[in-house]
């Protein structure tokens, strides 16, 4: 069945055709010739440049609830703090996104970094949709956040964490295995309990498994991020949400979605060498998500999310993320480039 309505598809609705034209509300990238130094490379290679080509990605999500309170706290502690308040991340829900996805090439697009192959990809990361305010932006504005994500490639994890700021660790994703009944998503993570005696090792984080009974929808057919906005906006927000009332980021989400753009906020740091308690280096930089190819369908099964603890992996602690059944999920296969990357605070410019 294809095309019937959706409950609270006409919040999405409304909002998409009020700003069907929308231009792109946000402040173009910094112009001219950087004066930063020149990077020098050598040694082995562990961190290529941006942007990226990401191909045949194969991606499960699962919206899962947290804690409102708890996810706010870490946005503040992440972005607030740290720059005084001039960057702000407020969340939109208490709805947060786990995705396992498999990206079967990542090729860095820069010459000649593009002519050198790439690396495959297996990755589980937790999102957070939050309203962002920072000192380029009059209005806030749409964006992601992931405070967690887990991949078992060396190269992408050094990466991740230097180039953009990805909080990257080392986990062992699991997907479904072909004809797998039921479906499981696995995530093991390397950590520790903390404890004088112990020692970092391999633990269960999380499993997500495909239940029997069937999640309320319909079959449909989702062929860019605006599909899947519109499909996913009434399980996840309501007709009071600030999203509705709010036009400056209501503008911000439709011109993203209307790209097939999906930007993301980190905070890059790197410890101090002379203090280990303090950032040699500390900044709030986006990167985009350009959607060049996207299918995607919900998958209409109930799902049942598991929640380890795992001190050193504070997904309970921070997000209030707990083990529940999951209503909301999808199946997408795309293609992606990740960069527009830019800086938007400095501690170095305080």
């Amino acid at each position: 069945m294809k095309g019937l309505p959706i409950p609270g598809l006409g919040i999405a609705r409304s909002m998409l055709g009020a700003i069907g034209r929308a231009a792109d509300p946000r402040p173009p990238a910094p112009a001219g010739p950087s004066t930063a130094p020149q990077y020098v490379d050598y040694g082995s290679l562990m961190t290529p440049p941006a942007p990226f080509h990401s191909f045949n990605t194969k991606l499960w999500g699962f919206w899962a609830q947290g804690d409102e309170g708890r996810i706010k706290r870490l946005c503040d502690k992440v972005f607030t703090a740290p720059t005084g308040g001039a960057v702000r991340a407020r969340p939109l829900s208490h709805y947060v996104m786990l995705t396992w996805g498999n990206i079967a090439r990542v090729v860095s697009a820069t010459p000649p970094y593009d002519k050198r192959g790439g690396v495959a990809e297996p990755q589980v990361a937790v999102w957070i949709p939050v309203a962002l305010r920072d000192p380029t932006s009059s209005h806030d504005r749409f964006a992601m956040c992931i405070p967690f994500i887990w991949l078992d490639n060396p190269m992408s994890l050094a990466d991740g964490r230097e180039l953009f700021g990805y909080p990257k660790s080392w986990g062992w994703p699991k997907f479904p295995a072909d004809g797998e009944t039921p479906q499981r998503w696995k995530l093991d993570a390397f950590g520790l309990n903390y404890d004088p005696d112990a020692l970092a090792s391999r633990h269960h984080l999380l499993e997500v498994v495909q239940g029997d009974s069937l999640a309320e929808g319909v079959e449909d057919e989702l062929g860019s991020l605006a599909d899947i906005a519109r499909h996913a906006a009434g399980s996840l927000f309501d007709e009071t949400s600030e999203i509705v009332a709010d036009f400056g980021l209501a503008e911000s989400i439709v011109s993203d979605l209307l790209h097939d753009r999906l930007p993301n906020v980190f905070l890059k740091q790197f410890r101090s060498v002379e203090d280990g308690l303090s950032a040699s280096l500390q900044q709030v930089v986006e990167a985009d998500y350009e959607i060049t190819r996207l299918s995607a369908r919900p998958v209409l099964f109930e799902h049942h999310l598991t929640v380890h603890q795992l001190d050193s992996h504070p997904v309970i602690e921070d997000l209030g993320l707990e083990s529940q059944t999951l209503n909301i999920a999808y199946e997408v296969e795309m293609d992606f480039n990740v960069g527009g990357g830019r800086v938007l605070w400095d501690s170095a410019s305080r």
